[in-house]
């Protein structure tokens, strides 16, 4: 029997669950082409983006100050995750703008602070994770803070009277348990609501752990592989009919009679065909950083790399589909419109080059004032010519998979460029003014410890062409060439899972040895590799790094300096002082005697460089200060 609604009342709500930290302070796009997609085909909807919700629940006072005395698993008082509660504590107002929107997310200066907050509280689903959700015991830590977060966000009456369908959107391993806590919660608040899981977490799940996953939680009715448009629809449809048939729809998998089914995936929709997305407009008022997504393509262009697994998101379409330019410039000047936004990233694993120049031409050429800031892969076609008139179109940024120099591994793993490619492009990427923020693994498979420290050298001598890296381990994943081969790649696989991965992804995770390079090698490297990027990371914007301790100037004793107490964080340790630079992430331990010495200026008064000498002598004068300032802690007064 339908039912039938007004145009005004949702038959569908579509949630985005914690926990993913790298969206704090933005709004994935995932619910909002789905709300668009369900509203071009007559379905109303209405969305709720708990990942930001949580967030602001970091941010209580309660769960600051539980964090701050280290009373959370795994957090000690004088961690960085401890100090950066107690700052956040005490500089509230930081925090937020001066309209009133919180500075949250990895472009604000102050945003990664919630970052830290949230690492306690990230679950890797594995089968012990899981399991956990179907047991009574509700102190399990960090299970048991999620549900304290979904009663705080008053999820048990979030479903609005009119909605039939739930879709729960799970582009991230982190987000899988607390997606099925919510299914649980809104199941048990409305037990007669469907629930659908979607998004890439589960489409890279095997079919047998999904099978699991569905016969254990009940709560959710199904879940969606691959492409969610043409699936959630045919859901909504049936639902709106009265009929709950998910075992005749490409793509979805379910319990059918008492057994699991998986239907194949169909043709995901034309790229072209999706509508403008349905950001909601009191989720965009309240970025700080006001930017939105639009897509670009899904899939890849190149589509090659043996250690990448997005390829396999999209099985029963082609491996590649991309928008055209006057599409995408399209979403831009609506969202423009609608918005007011005139800050955007592509969604896109890497921006083809013959896609980036026809679309910096239409932006140019209807005078667009905007920014945007896109995925790419080193390819000869980015040439300096193209790179330039990208900058003119207003990119800000290209975000480079760069990953490594050796030419070997590169080929190995079937990456696009070698050794003399990135070089290449670094250099004329600089040229062009093009700003670059480059990913390095330094242990792709089968890499020595000799050619990781090459790799380094190599980037060490083009850091001017860099403006930020970050440095990431390498993980294989089962669903990757790599994970389906190891052996092709040098690697040994293992049984043993226990080690935490990167990934936080452990029903994905390929656990395996690399003998290519001992354990102690592969720890000098990561520490190198994260030294170099620190130093990158750090420059001011000139190129600029702070001044080091080797390179102080002769130090007049009249000369004074103070603490920059308002960015740091100071907590004593047995009589040693440690302190944390919230701002410039720095942290160093001050001695007992040094500390003694410095417990007077803790209200950031000024002191005098003659006053230490006096008291500790020039060289040690020297070491403190130029420690301090390297670090960032103490001023010039």
């Amino acid at each position: 029997m339908s039912i039938r609604r007004t145009e005004d009342e949702p038959e569908v709500m579509l949630f985005f669950p914690p926990l993913v930290e790298s969206s704090f302070g933005s709004l994935y796009p995932s619910t909002a082409v789905l709300a668009a997609w369900l509203r071009q085909h007559g379905f109303a909807s209405v969305q709720r983006d708990l990942n930001s919700e949580f967030a602001e629940y970091l941010l209580t006072e309660e769960n600051l100050a539980r964090l701050a005395a280290g009373g959370v698993p795994g957090v000690a008082r004088e961690s960085l995750i401890a100090g950066c509660a107690r700052w956040a504590a005490r500089e509230r107002d930081r925090l937020t703008d001066a309209n009133g929107a919180r500075l949250l997310g990895r472009t604000t200066e102050v945003g990664y602070v919630v970052e830290e907050l949230a690492h306690p509280f990230l679950m890797d689903p594995d089968a012990a994770a899981l399991a956990a959700l179907t047991t009574r015991r509700r102190a399990t830590h960090p299970l048991d803070f999620h549900r304290a977060f979904l009663e705080w966000a008053d999820c048990e009456r979030a479903v609005p009277d009119s909605v039939q369908l739930v879709g729960i959107s799970v582009p991230m391993g982190p987000q899988l348990v607390p997606a099925l806590l919510l299914a649980q919660t809104l199941k048990t608040a409305r037990p007669d609501v469907r629930i659908v899981l979607g998004g890439p977490a589960l489409s890279l799940m095997d079919l047998p752990a999904l099978d699991g996953l569905l016969a254990t939680h009940r709560a959710v009715d199904a879940a969606v592989r691959f492409d969610g448009e043409f699936p959630l629809l045919e859901l909504a449809r049936q639902v709106r009919a009265g009929e709950w048939l998910p075992g005749r729809v490409p793509g979805v998998s379910a319990l059918v009679d008492g057994a699991v089914q998986h239907v194949r995936p169909g043709a995901g929709p034309a790229l072209g065909s999706l509508p403008t997305p349905d950001y909601p407009a009191a989720d965009v008022a309240k970025l700080a950083v006001r930017k939105l997504s639009v897509t670009q393509a899904r899939g890849c262009y190149w589509g090659k790399c043996d250690y990448c697994d997005f390829v396999e998101l999209y099985d029963g379409s082609p491996p590649f589909r991309g928008r055209r330019p006057e599409a995408v410039v399209a979403d831009i000047e609506e969202l423009t419109a609608r918005y007011g936004i005139r800050e955007f990233s592509f969604i896109t694993e890497s921006i083809p080059p013959a896609f980036a120049r026809r679309v910096s031409r239409l932006i140019i050429d209807r005078g667009l004032d905007i920014t945007w800031d896109s995925f790419a892969m080193v390819d000869r076609r980015f040439d300096r010519e193209l790179l330039e008139l990208m900058v003119q179109a207003g990119c800000r940024y290209l975000v480079i998979g760069m990953e490594t120099m050796t030419t070997r591994v590169l080929e190995l793993v079937h990456k696009s460029a070698n050794r003399a490619e990135n070089r290449r492009f670094l250099r004329e990427a600089r040229a062009a003014g093009m700003r670059l923020s480059v990913n390095l693994i330094p242990d792709l498979p089968s890499t020595t410890y000799q050619e990781a420290l090459d790799s380094l050298a190599d980037v060490e001598a083009l850091a001017d062409c860099l403006h930020t890296v970050s440095v990431f381990p390498f993980e294989p994943t089962r669903s990757s060439n790599i994970g389906r081969a190891p052996d092709r790649f040098g690697l040994i696989p293992v049984t043993d899972i226990s080690a935490q991965s990167q990934a936080q992804y452990s029903l994905n995770h390929m656990s395996s040895v690399d003998p290519a390079m001992t354990v102690e090698e592969r720890a000098d490297v990561y520490a190198r590799f994260r030294a170099f990027a620190r130093r990158v990371n750090r420059r001011d914007g000139r190129g600029s790094a702070a001044p080091v301790a080797s390179t102080l100037p002769e130090l007049s004793p009249d000369a004074s300096f103070r603490l920059i107490t308002e960015d740091l964080d100071l907590v004593d340790r047995d009589g040693e002082m440690v302190c944390t630079h919230i701002i410039g992430k720095e942290r160093i331990v001050i001695p007992r005697a040094a500390a003694v010495l410095l417990h007077p200026y803790l209200d950031g008064r000024g002191f005098s460089v003659g006053s230490l000498v006096e008291r500790i002598g020039d060289t040690a004068t020297r070491a403190l200060l130029g420690n301090l300032l390297d670090a960032g802690m103490v001023r010039a007064v």
